[in-house]
């Protein structure tokens, strides 16, 4: 991710976070929070572009965009998404793209700031489940200051606003394995979801995103105010009934992207 711009961009590289989660969330390291050299500034309600440079795209995937009111995030931070992409992301290729690890390829997502966040400054991450390849979670995380747009916006917290904004989906790094081959669909993808993605590559509705048991996940920051079929996927201990089987969550509405990235 180069815009906005993430902490520490001196230091940060292309990886995927570690293995055991060790580094979850945002890549920690010794300056993780570095502020950047410049602010982001977002507006509620308008359309916003993030960009990212690299050629290794592991034949696209299914991303999330999460805020957290915490600057300097740590395991225990609340994130809550804001927007899905399932399939496609960040780009719509069969693997990866031509050039190096800092090719400009022209990788962009577009997203809005909803209308009921409160002004103030937040820590938005990008989290990403490559579809192709080693089973890995790639994050990056930047400092944005969000502002007024042209209507009225509530001054709720987030955590006031949890139902809106569902927990982050954790996998690869706690234990809980994504399958090879297909884009996620997320157990809880919020109300905004776009999809870029084939078809074909879409993971089967009432098939699980993740199996294996969770070591740690979003819901321990959260509350239980998520169904039984969503929790066996984030961490928390369920009936028999409901382990096996994670049930699609709908959500408020779904768009598909007018401008897809095309096959290079």
């Amino acid at each position: 991710m180069i815009s906005p711009e993430p902490y520490s961009n001196q230091t940060l590289n292309n990886s995927p976070l570690a293995v055991d989660g060790s580094d979850f969330p945002c890549k920690l390291r010794a300056d993780a929070f570095s502020a950047p050299s410049t602010e982001t500034i977002y507006q509620i309600g308008g359309v916003n572009t993030m960009k990212f440079e690299g050629s290794a795209t592991h034949g696209g995937g299914s991303c999330q965009l999460s805020l957290t009111e915490d600057l300097m995030p740590s395991k225990e931070s609340k994130w809550k998404v804001i927007k899905s992409y399932e399939g496609g992301c960040p780009a719509n290729v069969g693997k990866n793209l031509a050039g190096d690890a800092s090719a400009d390829n022209g990788l962009q997502l577009e997203f809005a700031i909803p209308e009921s966040i409160h002004l103030g400054k937040y820590t938005l991450a990008w989290t990403w489940f490559n579809r192709i390849g080693n089973r890995e979670m790639y994050m990056n995380c930047a400092p944005i200051t969000v502002t007024s747009g042209s209507s009225p916006q509530s001054c709720k917290s987030m955590q006031d606003q949890m139902p809106n904004f569902p927990a982050m989906f954790i996998a690869n790094i706690n234990g809980c394995i994504t399958k090879e081959g297909v884009d996620i669909r997320f157990p809880q993808p919020g109300s905004i979801v776009e999809y870029n993605g084939q078809p074909n590559n879409l993971l089967q509705e009432f098939e699980p995103p993740c199996t294996g048991s969770p070591t740690f996940s979003a819901l321990a920051a959260i509350g239980s105010n998520i169904p039984d079929a969503a929790k066996s996927v984030l961490g928390e201990t369920v009936s028999s009934s409901t382990s096996s089987t994670l049930a699609r969550i709908p959500s408020a509405c779904s768009c598909r992207a007018l401008h897809r990235n095309s096959d290079h």
